[in-house]
């Protein structure tokens, strides 16, 4: 009973299954018995319209307070509302994003990044171990666009959980891959973020950027930033972008995902490992959905007898 109550209340909602309980009630009790009580008043929920960075700071206004942790915000960093106090954490250090970058001959330019306005980091770490940051230290955490780019994301994701407090929130959102340069790709499983977090990732790097390298061309040759190419010239040239993105470390997607395969995946991760956490929100804004988690406390497995 337990579980198809969970399934309805993710159809419909907290507030129109307590009417649907209610309107059972009515209808099974005795004639003699009193109406039952109606349900306590349900603030509304603030509708989630305005432009991306409207219901990004909507979101983070009903959710983000405290002292709290970003990672990867780059030059897009996430406007927080007053009485939220946020580090910044990247792999990249200030000497590293004064430095000239180039790829396969193009710029941060290129890729659309606005240089003068991305973040120097207070915290120089590896996002997906967080090793400088400390267990249950943060009041939240915010990885926008993050962990597709993660070569290991559940141990990502498993580490954006371990530095909160009980009761604290991580803000996280993905591009949705229909909506993206991502949309020839086929979603990743659950089962090869597995592989990648048991065996390492090294199994699946060259294949990603093999990948990545055939949309990249593409994209390039659209935008007039490559000569067109075809047949085996085309083969070649990508085999040649594919080498040239891993010898730079560039930071691909890894990974992509529909809506349905992230809310799957974030549930198998919840119990395969066992993970102490909430789905508070989830929503799409534009090409990308919004999850915010609120890490619980776990339960203690009783004794066996």
């Amino acid at each position: 009973m337990r579980y198809l109550l969970q399934l309805i209340r993710r159809i419909v909602g907290t507030a129109q299954l307590q009417n649907l309980l209610m309107q059972v009630q009515q209808q099974t009790a005795r004639p003699d018995s009193p109406p039952p009580a109606s349900p306590a008043a349900q603030p509304p929920l603030p509708m989630l319209s305005g432009t991306r960075e409207e219901v990004r700071q909507l979101v983070a206004r009903s959710y983000l307070r405290g002292d709290g942790l970003e990672i990867g915000a780059f030059a897009s960093p996430l406007a927080l509302p007053e009485g939220a106090r946020v580090r910044y954490l990247d792999k990249y250090s200030a000497d590293d994003i004064g430095k000239p970058f180039t790829i396969s001959g193009l710029s941060l330019a290129d890729f659309g990044v606005d240089i003068a306005a991305i973040v120097v980091p207070d915290i120089v770490d590896n996002g997906e171990t967080l090793a400088k940051v400390g267990d249950y230290s943060q009041d939240f955490v915010v990885a926008n666009h993050v962990l597709e780019h993660f070569e290991d994301p559940l141990k990502g994701f498993k580490n954006m959980l371990r530095v909160l407090k009980h009761g604290g929130f991580l803000y996280l959102s993905l591009p949705e891959m229909r909506h993206s340069f991502d949309r020839t790709r086929i979603p990743t499983p659950f089962e090869h973020l597995l592989q990648d977090y048991e065996q390492g990732p090294g199994w699946s790097r060259a294949m990603a950027y093999q990948e990545f390298a055939q949309i990249f061309a593409s994209h390039g040759m659209d935008k007039g930033l490559f000569p067109r190419a075809h047949g085996p010239g085309l083969e070649s040239f990508v085999q040649g972008q594919a080498a040239e993105l891993e010898k730079a470390d560039f930071s691909i997607h890894f990974h992509a995902w529909t809506m349905d395969g992230m809310q799957e995946m974030f549930l198998a991760t919840k119990q395969h490992f066992g993970l102490a956490f909430e789905t508070r929100l989830m929503a799409q804004n534009e090409d990308e959905v919004i999850f915010i988690f609120q890490k619980t406390v776990p339960q203690v497995a009783s004794a066996a007898a």
